[in-house]
């Protein structure tokens, strides 16, 4: 039963129905009390909760490349959230319940950097990955000294390795080394760059590039 404060106009506390009454900090508070679900666990629920943990994992253990990648794409948002919403509606494939992430569209980095030019990666040695790419300076805004940015993912295990400012985009080359446990793994590889000036303090979205995924390798 509600009762009322101040007379049939004033506020009231307690429930008539599902209108719910009450005072917060002197100021009169009226909420609607949801509906309860007959069944919270219908199909569409669960396609969105699964949707929910697949990305919420991928993105778990690259949080410190989000961190960077995502770090100035929209206003009011955490990095992780940022990446969430975008991945979300554009790197999810597949009809309920066979989902999976599409690693060709997935993104840790969302900017306008100009991204490497016709990258490659092998596997030259045990263990060594080794990238390669055309050094496109000049092309918009890219300069010699942005930095790449390496994520190495292994689907099975749900493990990344992770190179943050590994070589500048002039060298056109690096080799990365994976630890010993890793041998034999396919790995998912995703790169991106960040630029001086987002070394130096700036962090607007033209300062980072989306991420490129580049191959799939398995370790000797």
């Amino acid at each position: 039963m509600a009762t009322f404060s101040q007379g049939i106009l004033g506020g009231f506390s307690g429930k008539v129905g599902n209108i719910v009454g009450s005072s917060w900090k002197g100021t009169n508070v009226i909420k609607i009390k949801p509906s309860s679900v007959s069944n919270p666990n219908t199909l569409p629920q669960q396609n969105q909760r699964m949707r929910f943990a697949l990305v919420g994992r991928f993105l778990q253990v690259h949080r410190n490349l989000v961190n960077i990648g995502f770090s100035d794409f929209k206003a009011g948002m955490s990095p992780t959230n940022a990446a969430m919403a975008y991945n979300l509606q554009n790197a999810i494939t597949g009809v309920f319940p066979d989902l999976s992430i599409d690693y060709k569209k997935v993104q840790l980095s969302h900017g306008s950097l100009p991204v490497l030019a016709g990258a490659t990666a092998t596997v030259p040695d045990d263990l060594t990955i080794a990238l390669a790419w055309t050094d496109n300076t000049g092309n918009m805004k890219a300069q010699a000294t942005d930095q790449l940015a390496v994520g190495f993912f292994h689907p099975e295990s749900g493990e990344t390795a992770y190179f943050i400012n590994c070589a500048a985009r002039s060298e056109a080359t690096v080799s990365l080394t994976l630890p010993a446990e890793w041998a034999g793994r396919s790995l998912e590889v995703l790169v991106f760059l960040t630029s001086a000036t987002y070394l130096a303090g700036n962090s607007k979205r033209q300062s980072v590039s989306n991420t490129q995924w580049v191959a799939t390798v398995t370790l000797e």
